[in-house]
C-alpha cells in the first residue's frame, strides 16, 4: 500500500480532510502534520499546526515523505502553489477527488491521485449545500434535457445521489442516451430513468415528452455550444439555442413545473458571437416566462468535456503534431464537470426566485499555459502554433456584462444579475418558427440574433 509507513502532511481538516485522516491512518500512514486555514477554530488535534501558508516552514523541517491535499474547497491556483513547493523538494503530492466525485467516505485514501490537468487549472472553491439540494430534488420527478452531454450526464448522476425519485433523460443522441442509462442502472430500460429521445427544436415532440413524464423540476442543458460550428452556420443557434429553449420553457409552463434551471455560459455576458448572443436570449426568455423558480446559471468552460479545449489540444497533438493557440495572451475561465453540475443543482436551491446566477470562478487561465501543460502531461513533442482569434471569439471572457450589477446570494461567490425579460411568444413570432430558422442564411441568422438580444423588455408571459 502506497501510504503504509509513510510520513504524510495532510492539507485540509474539514469534513473531507478529517475523514481522510482516519482512512490514511487505517492504511498505515503516519500523519505527521496537518495544515488548515481554519486552525484557530479547531481544538483537540495537536498535529494541526497552522494555516496552509506555513507550508514552506513545515517542508523545510524535512519530516514528511509526501503531501495529501484533502481540502474539498481548494482552488486550482492553491493546488498549483502546493504542488510547486513540494516538487521543488522532490516530494510527491496526492489530491482527494472533488466532493461531487465521491460516493462514499470509505477508502478515501484509495481514490487519491496525483493532481491532473483539471485539478491544476479548473478546481474551484465552490461551496455546495448538499442538504439543501437534497431537500429540493429529493423524492421529485426531475427532467434533464441534454442528459447525454457532459454537463447533463454529471447532473443526472448528482441528482441520483441527492435522492431524486425519477430522472427523465432527454437527448437527441440515442447513443449518448444509451450510455448514460447503462451507467445509471446497468440496463437501457429502467422505470427510474425513462428515455426521452427528443430533439428540442421540435416543439410538438418536446410538449409531448413533458406531458408524458410530468416533471416537477427541469434542468435545461441541451444546447449547441461550440463557437466554430455556430459561426459557420448561425441558423443552428437560432433553431436550437433560441427556439429549442423557447420550446422547453413553453412545455415546462404547460405542465406547471415548479423549478427550472436554464444552463447558460459566460459568453452570454460578453455577447460576442452566435453562441453568446443566443444564450443571452435564452436567459432573457427564462426570466420572461414570469414564473417563480425559473432561473439561469452562467459559468465558464468545462475543462475535459467533449469538444473542450483540453480535448481539442490532445487530439491536435496526437494526430497533427501541433497545438493551435489563439494568441499568447488569450484567457478563459474554467470549471470541472463535477463542479459545473453542482453549481446547476445549487442554482435550483437558491433562495432568490429568478434571475441569472453567476459563479465567480477566480483567475482566468492563459490558454498558452494550458496548452504547454497538456503537452507536458502527454510527454508530447508537438509544437505550439499561435493563431489569430476566429470569428465569434473574445480574447478575454468575462462573467458580467458592463450593464449588469451583480448582487450577493445565499451561496458564497455566487452572484445574481437581473436580465431584461423577453417573451418567448415575441421571439417565436419574430423568427417565424423552425422552418424559417432553418432556411436563414448566415447574415439573416446573425441579424435575427442581434435584433432579439437588443429587443426592449417585454411583459412576463407567465400566467
Amino acid at each position: 500500500m502506497m501510504y503504509a509507513g509513510r510520513k504524510v502532511l495532510l492539507i485540509g481538516y474539514g469534513v473531507l480532510g478529517s475523514e481522510l485522516l482516519v482512512d490514511l491512518e487505517g492504511a498505515g500512514a503516519v500523519v505527521a502534520a496537518i495544515l488548515d486555514d481554519r486552525y484557530g477554530e479547531i481544538d483537540g488535534e495537536p498535529r494541526l499546526l497552522g494555516p496552509v501558508a506555513m507550508l514552506d516552514e513545515i517542508l523545510n523541517r524535512g519530516e514528511v515523505d509526501l503531501l495529501v491535499i484533502g481540502a474539498s474547497l481548494i482552488s486550482a491556483s492553491r493546488i498549483n502553489w502546493v504542488t510547486r513547493h513540494a516538487r521543488d523538494r522532490g516530494l510527491p503530492v496526492y489530491v482527494a477527488p472533488e466532493r461531487s466525485e465521491i460516493d462514499s467516505m470509505e477508502n478515501l485514501s484509495g481514490v487519491t491521485r496525483a493532481p491532473g490537468i483539471e485539478d491544476l487549472f479548473a478546481r474551484s472553491s465552490l461551496v455546495v449545500d448538499r442538504d439543501r439540494i437534497s431537500e429540493v430534488v429529493g423524492g421529485r420527478r426531475v427532467l434533464v434535457t441534454g442528459a447525454g452531454g457532459s454537463i447533463g450526464r454529471q447532473t443526472v448522476h448528482q441528482l441520483v445521489r441527492h435522492g431524486a425519485e425519477t430522472v427523465g433523460l432527454l437527448d437527441r443522441d440515442d447513443c449518448l442516451l444509451h450510455d448514460v442509462a447503462v451507467e445509471l442502472s446497468g440496463s437501457m430500460f429502467h422505470d427510474r430513468f425513462p428515455l426521452l429521445h427528443v430533439d428540442i427544436q421540435h416543439r410538438d415532440r418536446v410538449l409531448r415528452a413533458f406531458e408524458a413524464f410530468g416533471p416537477e423540476v427541469v434542468v435545461h442543458a441541451a444546447a449547441l455550444k461550440h463557437v466554430a460550428t455556430l459561426e459557420a452556420d448561425p441558423a443552428n443557434a437560432v433553431a436550437v439555442n433560441v427556439l429549442g429553449t423557447a420550446n422547453v420553457l413553453e412545455a415546462a409552463s404547460a405542465v406547471d413545473v415548479g423549478l427550472l434551471v436554464n444552463v447558460s455560459t459566460d459568453k452570454a455576458a460578453s455577447r460576442v458571437g452566435s453562441l453568446g448572443v443566443s444564450k443571452y436570449i435564452g436567459e432573457r426568455m427564462t426570466v420572461g416566462e414570469g414564473r417563480d423558480g425559473f432561473r439561469s446559471v452562467r459559468f465558464g468552460n468545462v475543462l475535459g468535456s467533449r469538444g473542450s479545449v483540453l480535448h481539442t489540444f490532445r487530439l491536435q497533438a496526437e494526430h497533427h503534431g501541433r497545438v493551435d493557440v489563439r494568441g499568447d495572451a488569450t484567457t478563459r475561465f474554467f470549471m470541472t464537470g463535477g463542479e459545473a453540475a453542482s453549481l446547476v443543482l445549487s442554482t435550483l436551491a437558491q433562495e432568490d426566485l429568478d434571475g441569472t446566477f453567476v459563479f465567480r470562478m477566480g483567475d482566468p487561465v492563459r490558454i498558452l499555459r494550458l496548452a504547454q501543460a497538456v503537452l507536458d502531461d502527454m510527454a508530447s513533442d508537438a509544437d505550439i502554433h499561435l493563431t489569430e482569434l476566429e470569428a465569434g471569439e473574445a480574447r478575454h471572457e468575462r462573467l458580467f456584462a458592463g450593464d449588469e450589477q451583480p448582487e450577493d446570494t445565499s451561496i458564497p461567490e455566487v452572484f445574481r444579475v437581473g436580465v431584461p425579460p423577453l417573451s418567448r411568444e415575441v421571439v417565436v413570432a419574430a423568427i417565424g418558427g423552425l422552418p424559417a430558422a432553418a432556411s436563414m442564411d448566415s447574415e439573416e441568422a446573425r441579424s435575427m440574433l442581434a435584433m432579439l438580444a437588443e429587443s426592449p423588455e417585454t411583459e412576463d408571459s407567465g400566467q
